[in-house]
């Protein structure tokens, strides 16, 4: 890598790329702990204390204080930076649950005049199951995914530091190769979301069917009126209109399955390019970034933000 190739500052859009993976693994995360919660039977006396203590568990052995997590980012990581300063509080005796983290993030917008995440873990549940269809296999274990989350997220949040800092750190040519890979899996992650968005934003029209409908309709018609011209007898007449009137039905019946073929299947494709893009991620993120330990000094230097969750 050229001297001037390390100098380039990165571009806005190269910021948004990596910006999106990482809110891809905080949500992720939160997900993960939202379905560790959710195990816990109804009224469970030690959920909130449980739910903080396995997320205490997997911050400290993942050394996550150094991932940076940004408490002003998106509405996912913000979240997940509460949940984390209340599980790490000594004086925590109570434990967390998502529901007050969701508040705890809302309140320091608030107080701090920035704008408020307006995402709940409901929007989380209903986007995950929205982009992938259903279809993405998790661990059966119920912290095996708060793990692996968290994992990928400590490792893309290296990788967005690398992309970020730009011409103010030189760092390793394989870690800034690592770092332009996971910009290109970002902004495919970026496209495949807006092809997501637009075919939900555009419904399947009903009038193709509505003419299909009207044009067997209309050969029925012309058909039985037909048959009632010859002047056969009434046993003769139901004799021949019966065939047609089958062949109607079952013309009238395909065509409303294809059309509700059509509406469970539109998204198919997109979904399908979501999940592809995120096993990618996930394939390059279940690999450690390749950080020397020069690396890691250019990037803990005193100009970077502060590191993870306020203690």
């Amino acid at each position: 890598m050229s001297p001037r190739a390390e100098l380039r500052e990165p571009s806005r859009d190269e910021l948004v790329a990596a910006q999106q993976v990482v809110d891809l693994f905080a949500a992720e995360a939160l997900l993960a702990l939202d379905r560790y919660e959710q195990a816990f039977p109804a009224g469970a006396p030690d959920k909130e204390r449980r739910t903080a203590d396995r997320l205490a568990y997997w911050w400290r052995k993942l050394d996550l204080d150094d991932a940076r997590l940004d408490p002003e980012g998106t509405d996912a990581e913000q979240i997940l930076v509460a949940a984390a300063d209340l599980a790490l509080d000594p004086e925590n005796q109570w434990g967390l649950s998502l529901e007050e983290a969701s508040a705890q993030a809302v309140n320091r917008a608030a107080m701090d005049g920035r704008t408020m995440p307006a995402t709940a873990i409901a929007d989380l549940r209903k986007d995950f199951a929205d982009a992938y269809g259903g279809r993405v296999e998790l661990p059966a274990r119920d912290d095996e995914w708060l793990a692996q989350s968290l994992t990928r997220l400590a490792r893309a949040s290296v990788l967005r530091d690398v992309i970020a800092e730009g011409a103010k750190v030189r760092v390793s040519e394989p870690l800034r190769a690592a770092a332009d890979d996971l910009v290109r899996q970002g902004q495919r992650l970026m496209d495949d979301r807006l092809d997501l968005a637009r075919r939900q934003e555009t419904p399947i029209s009903r009038r193709p069917m509505f003419a299909r409908q009207a044009r067997n309709f209309s050969m029925l018609f012309a058909y039985s009126a037909s048959v009632e011209l010859t002047g056969a007898p009434l046993w003769a007449d139901v004799l021949m209109k019966t065939p047609a009137v089958a062949l109607y039905l079952k013309e009238s019946r395909d065509n409303w399955r294809d059309h509700d073929h059509a509406v469970a299947t539109r998204l198919d494709p997109a979904q399908a390019q979501l999940r592809s893009v995120r096993t990618d991620l996930t394939n390059t993120l279940d690999t450690p970034p390749p950080v020397t330990r020069r690396d890691a000094r250019a990037l803990r230097n005193p100009h970077n933000r502060p590191p993870g969750p306020s203690r």
